[in-house]
């Protein structure tokens, strides 16, 4: 969301995620290989995606606003596909942006909206995607950044039912939001008292709801899945992609933990100190767990079909990349500007090895 720099929430840093860590580095999920051309695809996509959320400012997708959050959107979708038209990776990193903008406002980031509201706001959200008339979805107090948020969602459905894939994969991805939504209003009674707090599996279960990771790849299974589409293909690829989600969701935990604690959210690393794990040990336990997890998801994307070899390796990049960056540096404050010099340095690394 827009104007960060006034609010406490973008400042607050996890200092001790960042000494537990490291070393880490926000690249070190792209093979090296590869970085040149992913960093460049993204870099050429930032633009074509700009224009496409700039009637909605609360997005601010200019890359100057330390929120914006569009040069890594675009850079986590070339990392994914590192093959995919620069359209189409501008497409994916738009679709980012508006999932960073939904769960903005399931936090509380973007004002302070009421459970009915929220609950509205999904309905129309999934009421979009399937094209299903507005009348049968409840009508959210629809001003400032929901409204905002809503009419970004309207303007890339309409782009998304463009795709071949569109018709057989919007049920899903309308059902895929409508979980995500559920999991996220647990996690505002959990933050808000309501509810007491989850057990650990518990917890994971939702998070890896409410990291949207599911929700951004039953969309991108329209957009570079197989063709013809089936709807199996997603009952093929849901038990890896959950597997995927809950190694990205407690990555996510390791570098949020502190401003999570500020908020009053449950989060991994704060359940098992809940439980008497001291941080750091909690860190370790939690990173050991990404690791077996991980090794899982491998497993079974290992299994999935001949035609779904390039979802496949899409969310075995996806997760390399988004793990690690989790594990370096925080989403909100990377700028076009620092894409840019990321490519610049590599660039020169490049050529300084020649």
């Amino acid at each position: 969301m827009s104007d960060p720099e006034d609010r406490p929430y973008f400042g607050i840093r996890n200092d001790l995620a960042d000494r537990l860590l490291k070393g880490s580095h926000q690249l070190a999920g792209v093979p090296e290989g590869d970085r040149g051309a992913v960093l460049r695809a993204a870099l050429d996509a930032v633009p074509e995606a700009a224009g496409l959320l700039r009637p909605f400012p609360v997005l601010f997708a200019d890359g100057e606003s330390s929120a914006s959050r569009l040069a890594f959107s675009c850079l986590s979708a070339a990392a994914t596909f590192p093959l995919a038209r620069r359209d189409q990776i501008a497409e994916l990193g738009a679709l980012t942006a508006i999932l960073f903008g939904l769960d903005d406002i399931a936090d509380g980031i973007a004002g302070d909206w009421s459970d009915r509201d929220f609950t509205a706001f999904v309905a129309r959200l999934c009421a979009m995607t399937t094209g299903m008339p507005f009348a049968a979805a409840p009508e959210p107090a629809a001003e400032g950044p929901i409204k905002q948020v809503l009419g970004a969602w309207q303007a890339w459905c309409a782009r998304f039912h463009g795709h071949a894939g569109a018709a057989v994969h919007a049920p899903n991805l309308a059902r895929r939001l409508e979980l995500a939504g559920a999991a996220m209003l647990r996690e505002r009674a959990w933050a808000a008292g309501r509810a007491p707090w989850p057990e650990y599996a518990d917890y994971l279960a939702n998070g890896l709801l409410t990291i949207l990771y599911p929700t951004w790849w039953a969309a991108a299974l329209a957009i570079r899945g197989p063709v013809p589409a089936e709807a199996a293909h997603w009952a093929s690829i849901e038990p890896a992609t959950h597997l995927g989600a809950a190694c990205m969701r407690l990555a996510n935990d390791i570098r949020t933990f502190e401003r999570e604690k500020a908020e009053g959210k449950p989060n991994s690393i704060s359940i098992l100190e809940n439980a008497g794990t001291g941080t750091a040990r909690a860190v370790t336990r939690v990173s050991e767990h990404i690791g077996e997890l991980d090794a899982e998801f491998r497993a079974a994307l290992a299994d999935l079909p001949a035609d779904l070899a390039e979802i496949a390796e899409g969310q075995r990049r996806s997760v390399s990349f988004n793990g690690r960056w989790y594990l370096a540096r925080d989403t909100h404050a990377y700028t076009v500007h620092e894409l840019a010099g990321d490519l610049e340095s590599h660039e020169g690394q490049v050529r300084r090895a020649r």
